[in-house]
């Protein structure tokens, strides 16, 4: 099957987790993904994140969410253009935190094949693994915090209570 252009990170990750209809991943051109890679990197996320999805994001969905909600949040043309940068920069930044992730666990793997590893070069690999995935379990908290403090008060209670059902 021939890789086709994805046009968000975070729609199509949404899109490949169920989360939003398929309409909604065309929004903004941001990299070419296999769709196959997306689902490894969103599966990825969703195992290293200290249970982002259903922790945190179930309680605030975030900027994709907002502007998958435009039309119900009466969200304003300025509100949107703050919001779709970043969703943008959410899913740029979490992708690169999954790829430093894989590199500190790579370097652990190979520091601890040797016949004689080193007590000092185990330890900072794992160090190293536990604060890239502190980061990437942090990542999106930032922007789905910043995304909602985008909104005004009405539209805070219109999310809400969106977000609830």
């Amino acid at each position: 099957m021939k890789p086709y252009r994805l046009v968000s990170y975070v729609g199509a990750a949404l899109l490949l987790i169920g989360a939003v209809p398929a309409y909604a991943a065309s929004r903004v051109q941001t990299s070419p993904m296999s769709a196959v890679k997306l689902k490894q990197e969103v599966k990825y996320f969703g195992e290293h994140s200290f249970d982002f999805f259903s922790i945190f994001k179930r309680y605030h969905p975030g900027p994709y969410w907002i502007l998958h909600h435009a039309k119900q949040l009466h969200l304003t043309v300025a509100q949107i253009q703050q919001e779709k940068p970043l969703h943008v920069s959410m899913a740029k930044s979490t992708f690169a935190d999954n790829s430093a992730l894989r590199k500190a666990y790579k370097q652990y793997a190979l520091d601890a094949s040797v016949v004689q590893p080193s007590l000092l070069k185990i330890k900072r690999d794992i160090d190293a693994i536990g604060k890239a995935q502190t980061r990437l379990a942090w990542e999106m908290v930032p922007y789905h915090l910043k995304a909602y403090s985008l909104l005004n008060s009405t539209q805070k209670v219109l999310y809400r209570k969106l977000a609830a059902q």
